[in-house]
């Protein structure tokens, strides 16, 4: 469960929209806990993992930390709705630890899409990766048990179990953590 395309192979960009492509991207290093879009800020930036981790949460009305996704090396961090429609997000996207990004802005990703029409293609289908990602997500929370999304979870996340906390993977799961320690030690 990754939104994770392959530029030239999927899409047949020649070197020269290739170039043109990462001549657009910057790179930029994110320290764990810095932010790399805030809850009620415009997201002005899509994101390529090279190297890290990063976590997308929102807070309930309670104050409660809902995880929502983890972007693991080689897939793209994008807050949808807040990016495309240029609204206030409502989520929260963080570095779990040190990581290194190639991003580009709004006004770039806009560029490509006139000078590369392939762009608008990738990204209709980044948008029907993650679409089928949240349809299956649904299905699971209503037709696994919490035993089996956690093993799911172990088997698509196996980096990301090491690297953050059981608050977040019981969050991401929505398995209290009580049960998701009980889970844990029958494995």
């Amino acid at each position: 469960m990754q939104n994770k395309i392959d530029l030239k192979s999927n899409f047949g960009l020649t070197h020269e929209e290739l170039d043109v492509t990462f001549k657009s991207y910057s790179p930029e290093s994110m320290l764990a806990n810095q932010y790399f879009l805030k809850q009620g800020f415009v997201s002005d930036k899509i994101g390529f993992v090279k190297e890290g981790l990063l976590r997308a949460f929102f807070y309930t009305e309670n104050g409660e930390e809902i995880t929502t996704h983890f972007f693991t090396t080689g897939s793209y961090i994008i807050s949808y709705g807040s990016f495309n429609n240029q609204t206030p997000s409502k989520e929260n996207i963080i570095a779990v630890e040190n990581s290194e990004l190639m991003t580009v802005n709004y006004q770039k990703q806009k560029e490509l899409y006139l000078k590369i029409p392939q762009w608008n293609q990738i990204c209709k289908d980044l948008a029907d990766i993650k679409s089928r990602e949240m349809i299956e997500r649904t299905a699971q929370f209503q037709t696994l048990t919490a035993t089996e999304r956690y093993n799911l979870f172990c088997a698509d996340f196996p980096e990301v179990i090491k690297k953050v906390s059981l608050r977040h993977i019981s969050s991401y799961l929505g398995i209290d953590i009580a049960t998701l320690s009980r889970i844990r030690k029958k494995r």
